[in-house]
C-alpha cells in the first residue's frame, strides 16, 4: 500500500520540480488592506516599511484545530482548489495564483488558500507545461499607423504595389528573445522607504536645477504656479513630489557639469534617481494638493524605462489625462467660484495635458485619449501665462514674448494635429469634412499664416531665444505636413499620388535644413520631444526616396538622411529613446545600399530584394563603424561613421568628399567591433521583421531581451 506523503510528494514535485512550497503569512496591517505581503521575504514588509506601521504577523492556525476525517469533504474542498489552479495567469505559475488568491482571501481560510498541501489537492493538477514558453511565443510588439517606424516598415516590407490594407501593427518578437523576457530572472528594484524618498539635493544643486527647470522645461509645459512655487521652496516647504518630477525633466537638458556636480555619472542615472522617488511618493499619495498632483504626473510623462515596463510616458501621460478629467480640467470654469489665477493655473495645466496627449499619440502610434467633443474649457490666453510672473529673481528667468507665444501656438496646433491622427490613422476613420486631407492643409496653413511675428521664420543664433523656439514650432508644423501626405507607394504613383509626394518631401527637406541650422549654432540638444518624431518622419521620407530608381534623387536622400542620423545622434543626447531610431536607418541604409551578409533564419516576412541588386560598385563592402582622429571636423562624423566611410560606399558619396585610397577605405570598414552590435543584420534577399526588432529596435525592446542594461534610457 502506497504512503499518503510519499504520494503526495511525487505528485508535488511533478507539478513543481525542485521546489519547495512554504506557506506565505501576511502581516496584520497588508491582510486587513486585502494587498499582498512580501513579510516572509524580508520583516518589515514593503508596506509597513513604507508607511512606517507596525509590522506584525498574523498568527498561524496552521495545526491549531481539529481537522475533518471525511474523505468526501476533504475531496470537495481539495475541487474547489484545483479549479483555481487549473487556470492560472499567463505569466503565473500554480504558486502564484493560489498566493494571488490569498491576498483577497478571509484570515479563516487563510492556510488553505496560501499552499496546496493536502495529498488530495494534488491529485487532478496537471503539470502546466512551460507556461512561460507559451507566453513567449506570443508576445508582439505593437506600433501604431501614425508611428514613422510603423510606416516605414511596412512600406519597405509591403509588395511593390504599396501599403497593403489593413496595415500591420503588431509584430512578434523572436521566442528566443522572448523566452528570455519572462523568465524571473528580470531585475527587480528594491523598494523604497518613505524616508528615502523625501531625501532632496543640496540647496546649491536644487537651486541650480530649478533655474534650469523655468528656463528650458517651464516655457513649453507652464504647469507651475511660479509665485506659490518659490515661496513654499524658500520655506523649505515645497512639494517633494513636485520637486523630484521637476528635476527628472531638468536632467534632460542641464549640462554635464551639474550632472557631476549633482553626483551622478550620467543622464540616466540622475533621471531614474528622481523618477523613483516621485514614483514612491505618488504610490503612497504623499501629495494633497490637486493642482501639483496634476503638474506632477505630466511631468512624470516625460519617463521612459523601456517598452516592456507599465509605467512608462504612455502610462503617466495617461494617468495625467485622467487625473485632470477627474478634477473637472478639462470643462469650462466660467461659471465657477474659482479665484482668476486659479483658473488660469488650471487652464494651463489641461493645456499642457492635452498638447503632450497629441504628440505621443502621434509619435508611437496610439490613439488620442482626449476627445475634443468632451471639452469646452476656454483656449488659454496670455494673461493666463502672466498671473505669477517673477521679476527679477536669481532662481526663475524671466518670461519673454516668445515664450507664452510658443505655447499658445503649440496648442492650437495640437488641435489640429490631433485631428489628422484620428482621421488619417483610425481603424474606423470617420467620414466628417474636418478630417478631410484638403480641410486639415487649409487649416495647417491659416494656423502658419497667422502666427505671431516672434513665431516666424527667423535666422538662429547660438542663443535660445526667439528663433530657436520659432524653429522647434516650424518642425512641428512640417511634421504634420508628412504624417498627412506621407505616400502610400513607392513607385508607380498616379498624378494626386505625385502631389501628395511632393509636399511629403518638401516637408522632410525643410526639417532636415532646420536640424543642419540647429547643429550648426550648438542648440539641438535642447529641443523638445516633438522635434525627435519631426527627424524621424523626415528620415522616413528621405528612406523612401532611396528605395526608388532615379540615381540622383537616391543620392540626395541619401546625404539628406545621413544630416537626419547625426542630428538624432545629438539629440539622444538629451532624449535617449532617439538613439534606436539611429541604429534601425543605419542597418536600413545598409539594407538599401545593397550591403549585408548571408544571414539564416527563419523569416517572418519574406521579400524579394528590390534594391540591392541595383546598387552598383557596393558589392564588397559593409557599412562599420570607423575611427574617426580628434582632428577631423566633428560635422563629418555621423554617429561613429565618417563622411569618408561613407563616401567610400558610393551611394553615399556625393561627389564632393575628398578622394579616399583602397587601403585606407579597407582600413576604416573592417573594424573588429561594432558599436552598434549589428552584426550579420540585413539577409541579402529578406527583410526579417523578427530580425528588424530585435536588432533595429535595440534599445526599444526590454533591458532583458539582452540587449542592453536595464534602466539605460529614458524619454
Amino acid at each position: 500500500m502506497t504512503e499518503p506523503t510519499n504520494a503526495t510528494d511525487s505528485r508535488t514535485s511533478s507539478v513543481t520540480p525542485g521546489r519547495t512550497r512554504v506557506a506565505r503569512v501576511a502581516c496584520k496591517a497588508c491582510h486587513a488592506r486585502r494587498v499582498k505581503c512580501d513579510a516572509a521575504d524580508s520583516q518589515p514588509c514593503w508596506h509597513c516599511r513604507t508607511r512606517g506601521t507596525e509590522c506584525e504577523l498574523i498568527e498561524s492556525k496552521r495545526g491549531k484545530y481539529a481537522r475533518r476525517s471525511n474523505a468526501q469533504s476533504r475531496q470537495r474542498r481539495s475541487s474547489r482548489r484545483v479549479q483555481q489552479t487549473e487556470s492560472p495567469a499567463p505569466d503565473a505559475d500554480v504558486t502564484t495564483s493560489v498566493e494571488s488568491i490569498a491576498a483577497a482571501t478571509p484570515q479563516n481560510d487563510e492556510n488553505e488558500q496560501l499552499q496546496v498541501r493536502d495529498t488530495d489537492a494534488t491529485q487532478n493538477i496537471q503539470p502546466q507545461p512551460q507556461s512561460n514558453l507559451t507566453q513567449a511565443k506570443d508576445r508582439s510588439f505593437f506600433l501604431g499607423d501614425s508611428s514613422s517606424l510603423s510606416y516605414i516598415i511596412e512600406l519597405i516590407c509591403a509588395p511593390r504595389s504599396g501599403i497593403s490594407e489593413p496595415v500591420k501593427v503588431h509584430y512578434p518578437i523572436p521566442a528566443s528573445m522572448a523566452e528570455r523576457a519572462v523568465t524571473p530572472s528580470r531585475l527587480q528594484i528594491e523598494p523604497m522607504r518613505l524616508q528615502d524618498a523625501l531625501k532632496l539635493p543640496s540647496r546649491e544643486i536644487s537651486d541650480r536645477l530649478v533655474y534650469v527647470f523655468f528656463d528650458i522645461v517651464h516655457p513649453p509645459w507652464p504647469v507651475v504656479d511660479r509665485k506659490s512655487f518659490l515661496q513654499a521652496y524658500r520655506g523649505d516647504k515645497a512639494s517633494p513630489l513636485l520637486l523630484h518630477a521637476m528635476f527628472l525633466v531638468t536632467f534632460i537638458f542641464c549640462d554635464e557639469n551639474l550632472i557631476q556636480d549633482a553626483g551622478f555619472t550620467d543622464r540616466a542615472a540622475a533621471r531614474k534617481y528622481h523618477y523613483l522617488r516621485a514614483k514612491t511618493l505618488y504610490d503612497v499619495d504623499h501629495e494633497t494638493d490637486r493642482d501639483i498632483l496634476a503638474a506632477s504626473l505630466h511631468l512624470l510623462g516625460f519617463w521612459w524605462n523601456g517598452p516592456d515596463d507599465q509605467k512608462d510616458a504612455w502610462y503617466w501621460s495617461g494617468c495625467a489625462t485622467s487625473y485632470a478629467q477627474s478634477l473637472g480640467l478639462h470643462r469650462s470654469t466660467i461659471t465657477s467660484r474659482f479665484s482668476p489665477e486659479k483658473r488660469a493655473l488650471r487652464k494651463r495645466i489641461w493645456w499642457s495635458i492635452y498638447t503632450r496627449d497629441r504628440h505621443t499619440a502621434a509619435c508611437l502610434g496610439k490613439p488620442c485619449r482626449i476627445r475634443d467633443d468632451d471639452c469646452d474649457i476656454e483656449p488659454v490666453t496670455e494673461a493666463d501665462l502672466y498671473f505669477d510672473d517673477v521679476v527679477d529673481d536669481p532662481l526663475i528667468p524671466p518670461q519673454k514674448e516668445y515664450h507664452t507665444a510658443f505655447f499658445i501656438e503649440m496648442r492650437k496646433a495640437a488641435e489640429i494635429l490631433g485631428d489628422i491622427v484620428i482621421g488619417e490613422f483610425s481603424p474606423r476613420r470617420l467620414a466628417l469634412e474636418q478630417y478631410e486631407v484638403p480641410k486639415l492643409k487649409a487649416r495647417l496653413e491659416q494656423w502658419e499664416s497667422q502666427l505671431p511675428k516672434c513665431m516666424q521664420k527667423q535666422p538662429l543664433d547660438e542663443t535660445l531665444g526667439a528663433a530657436f523656439w520659432a524653429t522647434q514650432l516650424q518642425m512641428a508644423y512640417q511634421n504634420y505636413f508628412i504624417l498627412l501626405f506621407r505616400p502610400k507607394v513607392i513607385d508607380e504613383m498616379s498624378p494626386a499620388e505625385v502631389e501628395r509626394d511632393k509636399t511629403a518631401r518638401a516637408a522632410a527637406d525643410y526639417i532636415t535644413r532646420m536640424t543642419e541650422d540647429l547643429i550648426a549654432v550648438g542648440t539641438l540638444r535642447y529641443t523638445q520631444m516633438h522635434t525627435i518624431p519631426a527627424v524621424f518622419g523626415a528620415l522616413s521620407i528621405h528612406t523612401l526616396v532611396i528605395c526608388r530608381k532615379d540615381p540622383i534623387r537616391r543620392q540626395l536622400a541619401g546625404n539628406k538622411s545621413r544630416q537626419c542620423i547625426l542630428a538624432l545622434s545629438e539629440m539622444a543626447k538629451s532624449w535617449p529613446i532617439g538613439l534606436w531610431i539611429t541604429k534601425l536607418f543605419v542597418n536600413l541604409l545598409r539594407r538599401l545600399t545593397g550591403q549585408g551578409s548571408a544571414l539564416s533564419a527563419g523569416s517572418i516576412v519574406d521579400v524579394t530584394s528590390r534594391i540591392a541588386n541595383t546598387t552598383r560598385g557596393n558589392e564588397g563592402h559593409a557599412l562599420e563603424p570607423s575611427r574617426v582622429s580628434a582632428s577631423q571636423n566633428p560635422s563629418d562624423r555621423i554617429n561613429g561613421f565618417s563622411q569618408q566611410n561613407n563616401t567610400a560606399l558610393g551611394f553615399f558619396d556625393n561627389g564632393n568628399g575628398p578622394g579616399m585610397g583602397e587601403q585606407q577605405t579597407t582600413n576604416m570598414l573592417q573594424q573588429p567591433a561594432d558599436e552598434f552590435g549589428f552584426g550579420s543584420f540585413w539577409s541579402e534577399d529578406t527583410i526579417d521583421v523578427d530580425l528588424l526588432l530585435q536588432n533595429g529596435l535595440c534599445p526599444l525592446l526590454p533591458a532583458d531581451f539582452g540587449l542592453m542594461p536595464p534602466g539605460t534610457f529614458g524619454l
